[in-house]
């Protein structure tokens, strides 16, 4: 298993275990686990772990088509969702950079109206509406206009506020 990541990328605890280091190591070990399942058996010697394409393919279309469904409204039982607007904004438009889909100019529209009215007069954004700014709000929401770029969603972020 070790042999599948490398140590440099792995959660290092400082030889100071604790219950979350050692949770993030059962988490590590999981995913390596899966990822076995995809990988081509010999070229774990050599340090790697080729992708075997003839076995798994990524269905690109129905991942796409997943996204715009999920990024034009979720059904109700995803209210819980509602105070991850930027967050779940910046998955979907990131997503949809990562898979090389073009993103319409009606949809960076639609993700900046949306954005502006989750930014807070006084500086930041809300990650609903109705709520308070905060840090992690504000940062999908820089990240997601950074994805949809353009004048029009730059001038969306108050630098004075």
């Amino acid at each position: 298993m070790s042999s599948v990541f490398s140590y440099d990328f792995r959660y290092d605890d400082n030889e100071c275990e604790t219950e979350t280091s050692v949770l993030q190591a059962e988490v590590e070990d999981s995913i390596g686990d899966i990822y076995l399942n995809f990988v081509e058996p010999g070229s774990l010697a050599q340090g790697g772990g080729a992708i075997d394409d003839t076995r798994h393919k990524l269905l690109r279309a129905k991942h796409e088509q997943f996204i715009h469904d999920a990024i034009n409204g979720l059904p109700s039982n995803f209210a819980v969702l509602d105070s991850s607007q930027p967050w779940f904004s910046f998955w979907c438009l990131n997503s949809l950079d990562i898979l090389g889909c073009d993103i319409s100019q009606q949809l960076r529209d639609r993700v900046v109206d949306k954005l502006s009215h989750l930014q807070s007069p006084s500086g930041g954004f809300c990650g609903g509406s109705g709520q308070l700014p905060h840090l992690a709000g504000s940062y999908a929401a820089v990240m997601a206009i950074v994805l949809v770029g353009g004048d029009k969603a730059y001038r969306t972020i108050d630098r004075q506020g």
